[in-house]
Parts: structure tokens; C-alpha cells; sequence
């Protein structure tokens, strides 16, 4: 008879603390409660509480949501179409933890990486994890948009899950204006605009909106990629912030006339 496998500590601790959960469901108030002090004592979510009752100028999608390695396939195509260049300047629009940038350093070992975020808290990890792990050409700045970097600098520039709203995703409103409108998201493309080289590669994926409606990115060439992992998008707004029934994109790397 096959031994047994352990069970795993996560799902321990779910089964330990599940008679307390069934309580909490019996008195008032108390789910809710529960919820208020995670929010207040998490300090990850009072970051993005920060971040939302006080937004930055600059602002797109609060949630830093990241892992390592979230998008292998992209990773490769950017990294096979930046071949030949010696050292390929990198911008990672929306870095959070820096997850997106250390997966894309084993595609690109030579490249100079450049990450931006407006969470200090998601920041703060991405330079912690840069101290344990030295890497002289990766830095990461807090800002919102790119005017310290130098115009038509970078080879490549992805913007991955941040043109976006994680309640937009919830709610799926007819109108994104009172959430994220479309003009804001067409500002940060104009912004990513005038920082890539002409010929250089957007990468531009999760989004709620596309890349050929905004003024600035209208005439960049698209290309689709067979992701393995993830379906196409099929929430997304255009330049009057309705929601384009039955429109579904593939669209994730797009170059700039050079």
C-alpha cells in the first residue's frame, strides 16, 4: 500500500482554524470585523489602501499582483527579437516586487533593466530582494511615469497587468470612466511612447485596453503570441470608456515605426 502523503501546512492550517470561521459566521458582525483588521494589520494591504484613498498621480492598477516566471512565453519572444543587441536597455513600467524583471534577467543576461512602481511596499521588496542578490545592471526607482529616463532610450519597455483595474475585472461596468478611463491609460502610453527607441518592442498584456486605440501607440505593429497558460483578453474599453462587447485580443508585443 502506497504511503501516505503528508498533508501540506496550508491546508493544515485551514482544517485548524475552520471551527473558528464557522463561529465567526454565527455572530454578527463578525465576519466584517474580521476583514476590517485584516485590512488594518496587513501591511501589504494598507499600502494599496494608501495607494487608493490617496492615488498618485500616475496611478493605473493598485494591486501589485506579480510571480516569477508569469509569462515564459513572452519572456522569450522579447528576449529572441532583442538578440544582437549588445546591451539591450529594459523598462519595466509597474515593476511591483521585481518579480517580472529578475524572470526576464535569465532570458536577457546582458541587458541594462530599469523597474518603476508607485508601491513603496511592493518597491521595498523588489530593492530588498536586489540587496540579497547584487546585480549591477538592474535598478528600481519610485515613479509613476518615465520623465528621468532619457527620451527614446529603451529597446524594450513592458507594461504587464497594469494598464488595468482589478475592480474593473470584478465588476465588468458597462463605462470604466469612474474607475480608470481610458484617457489615463492612453497618458501612459504617450508617456512609454516617447522613451522607446524607434523599432523597439511595447509589450503590453492583461490590459483593459488596447494598444491601437490610444493617439500615441496607433500606428505600432501588433503581434500575437501563443500563450500556453492564459486566454485571450476579453474585458476591454475603447477611447469613449465603453466596454467593447464581444471584442477579445491576442495582441501583446507591438513595435514602433522606426
Amino acid at each position: 500500500m502506497p504511503a501516505r502523503l503528508p498533508e501540506p501546512s496550508q491546508s493544515r492550517a485551514i482544517r485548524r482554524f475552520e471551527p473558528l470561521r464557522k463561529l465567526a459566521r454565527r455572530v454578527p458582525f463578525a465576519m466584517s470585523l474580521g476583514r476590517w483588521l485584516h485590512r488594518r494589520l496587513d501591511p501589504e494591504l494598507r499600502a494599496i489602501e494608501r495607494l487608493r484613498r490617496q492615488p498618485p498621480a500616475g496611478l493605473l492598477q493598485p494591486f501589485p499582483d506579480t510571480f516569477d516566471n508569469r509569462y515564459p512565453e513572452l519572456f522569450a519572444a522579447l528576449a529572441d527579437r532583442l538578440r544582437g543587441i549588445e546591451r539591450p536597455r529594459v523598462l519595466s513600467f509597474g515593476c511591483s516586487d521585481g518579480a517580472e524583471l529578475r524572470s526576464l534577467r535569465w532570458h536577457l543576461p546582458d541587458a541594462d533593466m530599469i523597474g518603476i512602481d508607485l508601491n513603496p511596499r511592493a518597491l521595498g521588496r523588489a530593492q530588498a530582494h536586489l540587496a540579497a542578490h547584487p546585480d549591477a545592471l538592474m535598478r528600481y526607482h519610485l515613479a509613476g511615469d518615465t520623465r528621468d529616463e532619457p527620451r527614446e532610450s529603451f529597446d524594450a519597455i513592458l507594461a504587464l497587468a497594469v494598464l488595468r483595474h482589478g475592480e474593473l475585472e470584478a465588476a465588468r461596468p458597462a463605462d470604466c470612466a469612474d474607475t480608470l478611463p481610458f484617457a489615463q491609460a492612453a497618458c501612459a502610453l504617450a508617456d512609454l511612447d516617447t522613451r522607446l527607441k524607434p523599432g523597439g518592442w511595447l509589450a503590453v498584456w492583461h490590459a483593459h485596453y488596447r494598444v491601437r486605440d490610444a493617439a500615441a501607440t496607433a500606428s505600432y505593429t501588433a503581434e500575437t503570441l501563443p500563450f500556453s497558460e492564459v486566454d485571450p483578453l476579453d474585458l476591454l474599453y475603447g477611447n469613449d470608456n465603453l466596454r467593447l462587447e464581444g471584442v477579445t485580443s491576442a495582441e501583446v508585443l507591438f513595435r514602433k515605426p522606426a
